[in-house]
């Protein structure tokens, strides 16, 4: 894996360096608004430079075999029409078609699709028929891709959770027949990233994943759970389902969460709005490195139950239980989220220097 993550990352750095002029030439560029609140124009090419580190090293590390490929060709679109909406912004009934059409090369062409549940219900276990199974892994794919493009509003939030889950899924498929080339390179890329998102040195341009980029993350997750959950050819491994969801927890329960909330409202469902955690953090009084620390530890505590529970052979009915308490915990908390965070600011600022 280091030798893989370390090219990703040395080639990731080149071509953000490299890209980062030609973004503001073209226009690909994300400039503040009303609900942007950054400065200046910063360039839309994390998930450009990510994709083409992915399709220059992958076959240095990797035999291309066919469900690699349509990954590839999966993710390659997404990427395409991501560049496109970031500079166009294109109606999202073509993205939502979009989308689906990359959970059928999925499906259709990887050979991959969601039938195997596990216990999830206590009675006995649950093996979709081919009719359940396909419309459920198009929600599952199209679920998980949007919930990485939802939580990706802030400098490094992204970036750092997309580290967690990648990192808690290399930890449970270390033994995987392909070694795990994909999250190594996807590891190294995200990291490159982070270096420039967080302006950590002046000498480096600051840039944003953009749609591209937060999509090609979320469907490189779903399409590695889904492949390590179901035997495919990425892994040859038969993880419980159900510990996927632990892996994508924290993006995954927001989305959920902020989906209901704004239905309740009778607002639309994927409509941009300032009421995810770190907005609701960040009008509570926190800063912007407390506000990462906070996020980042919930996603690890998020992801260290359910990588414990499997250790533990724990039930799948039992870890599908726990995780429907923490997304309702969550809700709780997100609904009475400014007494919480005016409570935990007061607490933060009470402790001793």
């Amino acid at each position: 894996m280091f030798v893989q993550g370390l090219a990703a990352f040395a080639l990731t750095v080149v071509l953000l360096i490299l890209l980062a002029p030609l973004a503001r030439k073209f226009g690909l560029v994300d400039r503040p608004n009303s609900r942007k609140h950054h400065e200046g124009e910063v360039p839309l090419i994390g998930g450009i430079a990510i994709f083409i580190t992915m399709l220059v090293l992958l076959p240095f590390f990797a035999a291309l075999h066919s469900e690699l490929l349509w990954y590839l060709v999966a993710a390659g679109l997404l990427v395409v029409v991501g560049l496109l909406d970031d500079r166009y912004n294109i109606d999202v009934k073509f993205r939502i078609i979009v989308e689906v059409a990359a959970a059928l090369m999925m499906i259709f062409g990887g050979k991959l699709w969601v039938g195997d549940l596990g216990n999830l219900l206590f009675f006995h276990e649950l093996h979709m028929p081919l009719w359940i199974s396909l419309p459920f892994t198009i929600i599952a794919v199209f679920g998980i891709t949007n919930a990485w493009n939802m939580i990706d509003g802030m400098d490094g939030l992204v970036g750092i959770i997309t580290l967690i889950a990648l990192g808690s899924f290399y930890f449970l498929t270390h033994a995987s027949a392909l070694d795990n080339v994909v999250p190594a390179l996807l590891i190294g890329g995200t990291a490159a990233y982070l270096l420039f998102n967080l302006g950590s040195n002046r000498l480096l341009p600051k840039v944003f994943l953009g749609d591209a980029g937060s999509k090609l993350i979320g469907f490189s997750l779903v399409w590695l759970l889904i492949d390590a959950t179901q035997g495919g050819a990425f892994t040859g491994l038969h993880l419980p389902a159900v510990l996927g969801l632990f892996v994508v927890g924290l993006p995954l329960i927001d989305m959920v969460v902020t989906t209901v909330r704004r239905m309740r409202k009778g607002r639309p469902a994927f409509e941009p709005d300032r009421t995810h955690l770190h907005h609701i953090l960040q009008q509570a009084g926190f800063s912007h490195q407390e506000i990462l620390l906070l996020v980042a530890v919930l996603s690890i505590q998020i992801n260290f139950i359910g990588i414990v529970m499997y250790i533990l052979h724990w039930p799948a009915w039992a870890q599908f239980g726990i995780f429907c308490f923490i997304t309702l915990l969550y809700f709780f908390c997100i609904e009475n989220a400014w007494k919480l965070g005016k409570w935990l600011h007061q607490q933060q600022q009470n402790l001793p220097p």
